[in-house]
């Protein structure tokens, strides 16, 4: 993803795949003793969360202790970050990515994540326009690299591929969509219900990929729904801004812009960031400009959530326009104050909600194990993705027996006989003729 070219991230190889000998001898080497991975069924696929979410797991985060510390319940897919691809396709066994793709705590979480019903991918990543042009423009290369990723799938029992290539040309994009439908009809061929999600930009490059990338049926477009604001930005404030104090980019401009596009939002994930930035500033005042010429002894900096201090003293708020925490601390020994925003649980329900309401397929996480496995991140994709839970049945109204009323009891005795006397009738009045 974008952000490992950051200063946190820096050092950081890529990682590539191997050929598909190679793959195969090292997964069943590295499983030899255990039952062998297989991908999910449709009847093993869980359907509890009301919409997706995407969890990317980097390399560098794997430990022996990661399977047991995500929650399976609150994911829908965990992607692991990442396989590389050079410019002809071929693959790199040495890469850092691949060997922790193929190590025991990865096959703890794919066993841990199957068991709950939640798909796990590999991610396919390149970076640069000339590698991407060199490779998009072969079509050797990309037998090669969909061959060795297929095989991939097999070996680890993957459910899908998220295809991460970053800095393409628009002349290229062509190309990319014969490639997804080549690598989605692999994919497909090896597992029916296997997926294939592209990763794009938040910009107009970004949406004509995502354009790109459903002409060649895609199954998921992720928006990677950060970095718009760096060390080089005019002020301080959100990487991932909900709506832009003072204007320009922010994640209601990109969506509205996919939604001109007129590109199906329900098979568009928004990838949400688990970091934040930091900048030396000369004021705590929210949105300042940041002290540049402070850069060489304190420089500006993407920071994960999980190492955002908030010592005693420090001046702390929301934005409300933005939907980020941020907090200022004043730095005693550059005689500056450092300015940090970030996205707290609320800023994350925010954005979960803004997701929600335009229909969107469900959100990403980039990166789980960036917030150290904050209960308060978890808490806030259960308030927005878990349905309610299902109303006590109510308990059937008693029939009313209806009794009836008491009665006296009737004395039943012989009817006495009925006497009819006969009366004489009085003899009819003589007609007199009326005299004058």
């Amino acid at each position: 993803m974008r952000t490992l070219r950051l200063p946190l991230l820096a050092g950081l190889a890529l990682a590539v795949v191997l050929p598909f000998a190679a793959v195969t001898e090292t997964a069943a080497a590295t499983s030899a003793s255990t039952a062998p991975l297989r991908p999910l069924t449709s009847r093993q696929v869980a359907h509890r969360l009301t919409g997706e979410v995407y969890g990317f797991l980097p390399y560098w985060l794997e430990t022996s202790k990661t399977a047991g510390s995500l929650r399976y319940d609150l994911l829908s897919t965990v992607a692991f970050f990442d396989v590389g691809l050079n410019s002809n396709g071929s693959v790199d066994r040495g890469a850092a990515g691949y060997s922790a793709l193929l190590s025991a705590p990865a096959t703890a979480i794919i066993r841990a994540a199957h068991a709950a019903g939640v798909r796990v991918d590999l991610t396919l990543a390149s970076f640069g326009f000339a590698q991407n042009r060199a490779f998009l423009r072969s079509r050797t290369a990309q037998r090669r690299a969909i061959g060795q990723i297929v095989a991939l799938m097999a070996a680890r029992g993957l459910d899908g591929v998220a295809v991460d290539l970053e800095s393409v040309y628009r002349r290229d994009l062509p190309d990319l969509s014969r490639f997804v439908d080549a690598l989605g009809r692999a994919v497909r061929a090896h597992d029916r219900i296997g997926r294939v999600t592209v990763a794009v930009g938040a910009s107009q490059a970004g949406a004509a990929m995502a354009a790109a990338a459903l002409v060649g049926h895609a199954d998921r477009v992720l928006i990677m729904g950060y970095d718009y604001r760096s060390g080089l930005s005019a002020t301080t404030g959100s990487t991932d801004p909900l709506v832009r104090r003072g204007g320009g980019m922010s994640l209601s401009w990109t969506l509205d812009l996919y939604k001109a596009a007129k590109l199906p939002m329900n098979r568009i994930v928004l990838a949400l960031p688990y970091y934040g930035m930091s900048w030396p500033t000369t004021s705590a005042r929210p949105g300042s400009v940041p002290a540049r010429a402070a850069y060489q002894m304190a420089p500006a900096y993407p920071i994960r959530i999980s190492r955002v201090q908030l010592p005693r003293g420090a001046k702390q708020g929301y934005d409300a326009v933005e939907a980020s925490a941020w907090v200022a601390v004043y730095d005693a020994q550059h005689h500056l104050w450092r300015q940090t925003y970030y996205d707290s649980p609320q800023a994350l329900a925010t954005k979960y909600a803004f997701a929600r309401s335009r229909g969107l397929a469900g959100v990403g996480l980039w990166a789980l194990g960036y917030d150290a496995g904050s209960a308060a991140n978890w808490q806030a994709l259960a308030k927005a993705f878990q349905p309610p839970p299902p109303a006590k049945p109510q308990p059937a109204p008693k029939k009313r027996v209806h009794k009836p009323a008491h009665r006296a009891p009737r004395h039943h005795s012989k009817p006495k006989p009925r006497v009819i006397v006969h009366k004489p009738t009085a003899p009819a009045r003589p007609h007199r003729p009326m005299t004058a």
